[in-house]
């Protein structure tokens, strides 16, 4: 997994490690369809860099064929659009989209280097885990 992470990416997994934090997503879909609009696109040897690496993607996975390229991100990865993104910002087959896109927003949008797009209404946060803040006081309330 840690293959997969950018640069950015690592630094913060490791930040949260040391720190013993967890991510947190909170927040619900605001249908701006930002989300659909800059899409980077994993495979088998982590993010997409080349086209040439999508279409070893497309051909084990035809149904990625609905996504177009657009660009490139700042860390060099593509980016893509869905061609099923309606004007109105919605899906046009909301019912059968793709396992990436009902799972969104991933927490690996996060170690990838990547942020949530403008208008989106997730919210991704480092947080510490209740668990610990329980652990620190059951410790404390047992020393007294």
């Amino acid at each position: 997994m840690l293959s997969t992470y950018s640069f950015l990416g690592l630094i913060r997994y490791l930040r949260m490690k040391c720190m013993g934090k967890e991510l947190l997503i909170t927040g619900s879909c605001q249908s701006c369809g930002n989300c659909c609009r800059k899409i980077n696109l994993e495979g088998r040897e982590g993010w997409l860099r080349s086209e040439d690496d999508f279409l070893a993607v497309v051909k084990d996975y035809p149904e990625y064929e609905r996504f177009t390229l657009t660009g490139r991100d700042q860390q060099g990865f593509l980016q893509f659009s869905c061609a099923w993104l309606t004007d109105a910002g919605l899906c046009r087959d909301h019912e059968n989209r793709l396992p990436l896109c009902e799972n969104f927003p991933d927490k690996s949008l996060h170690f990838c280097g990547g942020a949530l797009p403008p208008g989106c209404g997730y919210s991704i946060r480092e947080v510490r885990p209740f668990s610990k803040y329980l652990e620190e006081e059951v410790k404390e309330r047992g020393e007294q």
